[in-house]
C-alpha cells in the first residue's frame, strides 16, 4: 500500500502498463493522435476501446490534460517552500524545527511531503505538520490509547482515527521538552513499543 501521494501515482501509472502492456508515454500519445483533449473523453476512451480499469485511465487523461499533476509530488521541498510562503512564510521556522527533532527519533524516520502538510513516518505515520493557520502549526500525532491530555497536548478528531491528539506550536520557541516527548511517544507507539 502507497503510503504518500507520489507512490499512490506511480503506483496507479505502474498498473496501467501492467493492465495495457503500455507505459504512460505510449498512451498520452495515442489519446493526442487520436484527437482527444478532454479528460472525461480520454478516461472514457481507454476504459472502452483499451479496457482499461477507470483509476488507471485517469493518469492518461491527466497525462494529456494536466501533466503536472503526476510529478506534483516528485519534489518535496518544493511543495513545502510553496505551502510555508506568502502569509504562512513566518511559520517556515517552525516547520524546519519540528522536522529536525522528528528527524532524530531514528534512523528509520523519514518525511512525506503533501500540498497542505507534511508527516513523518517510521513504518507507519506518526506525526503531521501541518500550517492550519497564518499564526501557528499543528503538530498533530498517533498517540497510545489511553493518553490524557495534558498540558498543551489536546485530544482531537481528525478524519483520520489514528491521529489523536494535537499540540498548537505559534513559535520555536514553544518546541520544548513537552512538545519532543509527545513526538517521542507518537513514534514508539507506532513501532509497536
Amino acid at each position: 500500500m502507497p503510503d504518500s501521494p507520489g507512490e499512490m501515482i506511480k503506483s496507479q501509472i505502474r498498473m496501467l502498463e501492467e493492465q495495457s502492456g503500455k507505459p504512460l508515454e505510449y498512451w498520452v500519445k495515442a489519446a493526442k493522435k487520436a484527437g482527444l483533449s478532454k479528460h472525461k473523453e480520454i478516461v472514457d476512451w481507454m476504459k472502452s476501446e483499451h479496457g482499461v480499469k477507470h483509476n488507471q485511465a485517469l493518469w492518461v487523461g491527466w497525462g494529456v490534460t494536466d501533466p503536472d499533476r503526476i510529478t506534483a509530488y516528485d519534489d518535496g521541498d518544493k511543495l513545502m517552500d510553496e505551502l510555508y510562503s506568502g502569509k504562512k512564510e513566518a511559520l517556515r521556522p517552525i516547520y524546519d524545527r519540528l522536522k529536525k527533532e522528528g528527524m532524530k527519533l531514528g534512523k528509520d524516520v523519514r518525511e512525506i511531503c503533501c500540498k497542505t502538510y507534511s508527516s513523518l513516518h517510521t513504518k507507519h505515520q506518526f506525526a503531521i505538520i501541518n500550517p492550519r493557520t497564518q499564526s501557528a502549526v499543528d503538530l498533530e500525532l498517533a498517540m497510545p490509547p489511553g493518553t490524557k491530555e495534558a498540558g498543551r497536548l489536546e485530544a482531537i478528531k481528525n478524519s483520520n482515527p489514528k491521529f489523536t491528539h494535537r499540540i498548537r506550536v505559534s513559535s520555536v520557541k514553544e518546541i520544548d521538552k513537552e512538545v519532543l516527548t509527545a513526538m517521542k511517544a507518537a513514534s514508539e507507539h507506532v513501532r509497536g513499543k
